[in-house]
């Protein structure tokens, strides 16, 4: 049995390993992992029911968590073996922006990214990706 004095203090650390998965850019953090893990139920759970995605290959924005799961399902089956590399991640309050680059060595293909996420309550609201699409023409 541990001693009495120590409760406050698991119970703090506790408090703060919670808090800590809701910071924008944990939460952010997390989303990429889940997707190098190519783990659709994780990235689909970083997104709120009502997120909105952008992409400069997206003809329209895509609203919704059935949008955010298409738009991963055909990403991972696109590239099998896609791997992302984040180069660096800057916070301010609900905004976090991520430099990143997207590689595939079956496609031949190494892609820089910039990406601008809104995160509220410990959910991405806004996902909004700026590249160079190529001048391919954009996805419904």
């Amino acid at each position: 049995m541990k001693p009495l004095w120590i409760l406050p203090l698991w119970l703090a650390a506790a408090g703060a390993a919670g808090a800590a998965e809701t910071r924008p850019e944990a939460v952010v953090r997390a989303k990429f992992a889940a997707v190098n893990r190519r783990d659709l139920a994780g990235v689909i759970a970083s997104y709120a029911p009502q997120a909105r995605l952008t992409a400069s290959n997206f003809c329209a924005p895509r609203e919704g968590l059935a949008e955010v799961e298409r738009t991963y399902r055909a990403l991972f089956a696109a590239l099998p073996d896609l791997a992302v590399t984040l180069d660096e991640v800057v916070t301010q309050g609900e905004t976090v922006a991520v430099r990143f680059r997207v590689r595939s060595a079956a496609a031949g293909m190494e892609v820089p990214i910039a990406d601008f996420f809104t995160v509220r309550n410990g959910l991405i609201e806004r996902d909004d990706g700026l590249f160079d699409n190529g001048g391919r023409p954009c996805t419904p």
